[in-house]
């Protein structure tokens, strides 16, 4: 049986701000850290193949301090990278509003096709992610994997494969270094956890 532990990044500095962190490199709060080696904690005793970490330092740091039980090699996946924001990258959702009020509009009227200036559409990502996540499965099967990555990275994976589409994006709520958990039946994915 394949199974998939997806664990969200620690606190980052620009989540704490409040900010949009999409493809900028924010490192890990205190907070942060003290959360990832909660994390480390909990999965200490299961036997782990393979980490796969989104390239971006907050993924790969998390990755690392969860790795001090495991002691494998951690693959950096770009595939794996959050929503690029664009334009919008460090700025809060007050901020976008005021400073692009007709791009706003556009964006809440479709947020799943608007693509954020010099950034991605959530569509794009989805699309992107799930390209790279069906990529990781069909290489390691009947495997234990331990994904390190984004809030809406972990969101699209749920959202395809449980609900089978972009609209249900939104009906996961993915907390800083919350152990999300999908196992295999053969091909038929069964969500075991979220935010253990």
């Amino acid at each position: 049986m394949t199974e998939i532990i997806f664990v969200r990044h620690g606190e980052s500095c620009m989540n704490r701000k409040g900010v949009f962190c999409g493809w900028s490199n924010s490192p890990l709060t205190d907070r942060g850290i003290k959360q990832a080696l909660d994390v480390r904690e909990k999965l200490k005793n299961e036997k782990i193949d393979l980490i796969i970490s989104s390239d971006l330092d907050r993924c790969f740091k998390t990755a690392e301090l969860i790795n001090e039980n495991h002691n494998i090699k951690i693959v950096r996946e770009p595939g794996l990278k959050e929503l690029n924001f664009g334009e919008w990258e460090g700025l809060s959702y007050e901020e976008i509003c005021t400073r692009f009020p007709e791009v706003t509009e556009l964006w809440q009227n479709d947020y799943i096709n608007f693509k954020i200036p010099l950034g991605e559409s959530l569509r794009e990502m989805y699309e992107r992610v799930n390209r790279t996540y069906k990529n990781i499965l069909n290489k390691h099967e009947k495997s234990k994997i331990l994904i390190v990555s984004h809030s809406g990275v972990i969101r699209s994976i749920l959202s395809e494969e449980i609900c089978g589409n972009i609209e249900s994006y939104w009906k996961f709520k993915i907390e800083n270094c919350g152990i999300a958990r999908l196992g295999y039946v053969d091909d038929f994915p069964v969500l075991k956890g979220i935010n253990q």
